[in-house]
């Protein structure tokens, strides 16, 4: 079979994990252009579980590749860079403010994910990286949108994320920072799940 698909000699547990975290972007996007937050920001959630997951089993199976670097990335550019534009104008608006910081952090999530490609650490991150920059955006959207936030806000967050994912920090992998990340990622879909 790999004889004619010689693709699937990628075929590992944490490639698997991050195809189905794509399959959760995909399924945001179906909710996205239903207008339906609730089922998008869910799908986002999930989405940005499997892509914890993807790297924990790479470390733990010792089954990191180059080529599940590079599908990692690029279904993190799709999901956490690409999505927030749908989300943004459906559910905030069109203005300029909001086309010049989405311009914005999507071009440093874009840098963020190509200099983690080729500065990768196994004990840290450089930077923000895209789903926590993610999270805060999907926070602000879903603020402004139903809870009647000034508009200026979410582009506020589009530019200090943006700022932060190509900033010098350093994060520890699998740190306290990615925990509170988590939980304040659990809080938010509770209170989504009960509105």
């Amino acid at each position: 079979m790999k004889k004619y698909f010689p693709v699937l000699q990628y075929i590992n547990v944490p490639n698997i994990i991050t195809t189905i975290g794509l399959i959760f972007g995909v399924a945001a996007c179906y909710f996205l252009a239903q207008g339906n937050m609730q089922g998008t920001l869910i799908c986002l959630f999930l989405s940005g579980l499997m892509d914890l997951m993807d790297g924990f089993f790479a470390d733990k199976l010792k089954q990191q590749t180059q080529f599940g670097q590079c599908i990692d990335s690029l279904v993190d550019f799709f999901i956490c860079c690409i999505i927030p534009i749908g989300m943004v104008h459906v559910f905030v608006g069109n203005y300029l403010i909001l086309f010049l910081a989405l311009a914005f952090y999507c071009m440093c999530g874009l840098w963020r994910l190509g200099y983690f490609n080729v500065t990768e650490s196994k004990a840290y991150f450089i930077g923000l990286p895209v789903p926590g920059a993610m999270l805060l955006v999907a926070i602000a959207i879903w603020a402004v949108a139903f809870h009647g936030l000034p508009i200026w806000i979410v582009a506020v967050i589009l530019f200090l994320t943006g700022l932060l994912m190509v900033s010098f920090i350093k994060l520890q992998k699998y740190g306290l920072w990615q925990k509170v990340l988590w939980v304040v990622g659990l809080f938010f879909l509770a209170i989504i799940v009960a509105s």
